[in-house]
């Protein structure tokens, strides 16, 4: 444990500026998985995603079936840790949203898609905060961009996001999240390396943020390694672990072709 908070502690002193840069001017790709933001790629039809994380701050489930052509159905189950240095006792956040690819190229690299939901996704969470299901609910749109023969990928994701029943007299607070992301593919073998800056304005806000990490893909398994931070030094998920599984496609109403 100490040699993990000597490493975040190193990872915190990555001037934010040149975290910036890189997310900047490099682009990204692939499920979300412990990412905050994502692209315009579904499964294909039947196929389920089972996605787990564990990290410094919390740990993650999720279960996503693409049900019917060009949809995905998500639930993600995160449970926040005791922090006795913020008095916070341990507790657990439903997310359910759906997805939906609006268009894609051949290669899959471009395309566009949008998520409707309720819950709250933790990196556009501000500290302290409590929101549950159905008590925040957020529209987000995903366009998805290749550049240099598909090695590079950008994704940006901007949203809304509207907090029920806030403050003294119970107001709705709105706010607008972005993320952007990028995905470097051919240094590493079967791997991307990614980085992805977020955050969110407006009454519902949130400190902006970075993530960097190192992304394996096999057409069954997705290993995914991140440090995340937010800019100021204030807090941010820390190092996260995170394996994606996709089944076979079994999972489909109407049955599967």
């Amino acid at each position: 444990m100490k040699f993990i908070k000597q490493i975040k502690n190193a990872g915190r002193a990555i001037p934010a500026l040149l975290v910036l840069i890189f997310v900047l001017a490099y682009p990204s790709s692939s499920t979300a998985q412990q990412f905050n933001g994502d692209n315009q790629w579904v499964a294909p039809h039947g196929v389920a995603t089972l996605v787990g994380t564990v990290g410094e701050e919390y740990s993650q489930a999720y279960l996503v079936a693409a049900l019917v052509p060009e949809w995905e159905f998500n639930l993600q189950l995160t449970h926040y840790y005791e922090d006795a240095a913020a008095d916070s006792d341990s507790f657990d956040v439903a997310n359910i949203y759906v997805k939906h690819r609006l268009s894609e190229n051949e290669a899959g690299t471009t395309g566009y898609a949008f998520f409707l939901g309720t819950g709250v996704f933790p990196d556009h969470r501000e500290l302290g905060e409590r929101m549950q299901a159905f008590e925040s609910w957020y529209a987000q749109g995903v366009g998805t961009y290749g550049f240099l023969d598909d090695k590079v990928l950008l994704d940006v994701v901007p949203g809304v996001v509207a907090n029920m029943d806030q403050g003294v007299e119970g107001d709705t607070a709105w706010g607008f999240t972005y993320t952007t992301r990028l995905a470097v593919y051919g240094v590493i073998p079967s791997s991307a390396i990614v980085a992805e800056a977020f955050g969110t304005t407006g009454e519902a806000k949130s400190e902006p943020g970075y993530r960097i990490g190192i992304r394996w893909e096999s057409p069954k398994w997705v290993i995914a390694g991140t440090f995340s931070e937010r800019f100021d030094g204030k807090g941010g998920a820390g190092f996260e672990l995170g394996i994606l599984y996709f089944t076979d496609p079994h999972f489909c109403f109407g049955g599967c072709r």
